[in-house]
């Protein structure tokens, strides 16, 4: 395998599509939130802003494999992100009418759910035939690198010009991220007369040989459907109450975003180690790995007692290592448990099942602290959240070690 291989610089839009469609479509909407509220907007007409991207999203994956169809993979991501890049502008122009912001919040979903995981998750399969669980990391990388770099950088320039200002900013950097991944991204690697990475002339036929005509049966693709549900209510709502766990467990503001920092920084790293871990070690252990560090981490609220700054930090740091999981994991379980053929069909149902369950644990914490006036339950309801997730992985994968032809 020779340095320089295209398949990189696909893997760079892929980073590209993570940190646009997933990054400044979803994640940075909490940053603007203050901001479009203090214009007039109620807190839960701004909530709902959040509610409708997220809603979108989930309806949208229903439409993936029609949508793919229709175009190709490079058309259907220009068409996303395009969509993505306009959502800015319609923010813009919104003042404080909260209707124009669900209009924004739509095009942000479906940037959100058509953009990202569906056809990354391909065009990786399609172009790595091997470093491919580090490629799936490198490539979700990019959400981090959104909240990270642009979370401190928009607000910046919120408080020192205007919100306008950073809508119409954001509108030309994802616009300009998007000729660039058009221009990078073919569907296969045929199309630029080249192997996909990892493959040779001497393991082409071995590699292009029928894989095995497995398909796993309805109960056990409910269950996979139920851990996904799990996963998705764990992972789309735990990060959102970090900071307010903190500051509930009697802790400052101050130490509260340094934690969501070291957070992010964490997961950034875990992603980009997590896919190398599954390439060496396998998807099944790596997996095992990251569900108990996450889990482990939960637990560490108990040690959160408004003084002790040590549990705080040691939960950032395991929360993070162990949340890419939620975006490395559903590709490299749909490789696993599915045959070539039915990996589009496999991914998909894992990722509505993720989607909608943010939709429906996102109020959970907020539900709970209504009547416990803390967030240390909701950790702990996510820790068995995903011990019960881990346990049917193990199921899935054990029918299918069982089952392989």
């Amino acid at each position: 395998m020779k340095r320089g291989h295209y398949a990189w610089a696909v893997c760079f839009a892929c980073l590209l599509l993570f940190l646009c469609n997933m990054g400044l479509c979803s994640n940075i909407l909490t940053v603007y939130l203050p901001f479009i509220e203090a214009r007039g907007i109620s807190d839960g007409m701004g909530s709902a802003i959040l509610s409708v991207r997220c809603l979108f999203s989930f309806l949208t994956t229903f439409f993936l494999s029609v949508y793919y169809k229709k175009f190709s993979l490079r058309h259907g991501i220009l068409l996303a992100s395009l969509i993505g890049a306009v959502f800015p502008l319609v923010f813009c122009i919104a003042g404080s009418n909260p209707f124009i912001y669900y209009l924004g919040a739509i095009l942000a979903g479906f940037s959100y759910g058509a953009g990202v995981i569906y056809p990354v998750s391909l065009l990786l399969s399609n172009w790595f035939h091997a470093h491919h669980g580090f490629a799936v990391g490198l490539s979700a990388a990019g959400s981090g690198v959104a909240t990270m770099a642009f979370s401190p950088l928009l607000s910046s320039v919120v408080v020192r010009f205007s919100l306008e200002t950073a809508f119409i900013a954001q509108a030309i950097f994802m616009a300009l991220c998007t000729i660039v991944t058009y221009l990078i991204i073919r569907d296969t690697p045929a199309e630029k007369g080249i192997l996909p990475y990892g493959e040779s002339k001497e393991t082409i036929a071995a590699d292009h040989a029928p894989s095995p005509d497995f398909t796993l049966p309805r109960g056990m693709l409910w269950m996979l459907a139920l851990m996904m549900l799990l996963n998705g209510g764990a992972g789309l709502a735990f990060s959102g109450h970090l900071g307010v766990l903190t500051r509930t467990s009697g802790y400052s503001a101050e130490l509260a975003a340094s934690l969501i920092s070291l957070f992010g920084l964490m997961l950034i790293i875990s992603k980009l180690v997590a896919g190398s871990i599954a390439d060496r070690i396998g998807s099944k252990q790596c997996s095992i790995l990251l569900f108990l560090i996450f889990i482990a981490g939960c637990f560490f609220v108990f040690g959160m007692d408004g003084s002790n700054t040590f549990w705080c930090f040691a939960l950032a740091i395991m929360l993070g290592l162990g949340a890419s999981l939620f975006n490395v994991g559903p590709p490299l379980w749909a490789e696993d448990l599915s045959s070539r053929q039915q990996y589009a069909k496999t991914l998909k149902w894992l990722q509505i099942f993720y989607n909608l369950g943010g939709i429906i644990f996102t109020v959970v914490p907020g539900l709970i602290a209504d009547h416990t006036h803390e967030y240390k339950s909701s950790f702990v309801l996510f820790a068995v959240m995903m011990t019960l997730s881990l346990l049917i992985l193990l199921w899935a994968y054990r029918y299918r070690e069982k089952n392989l032809p």
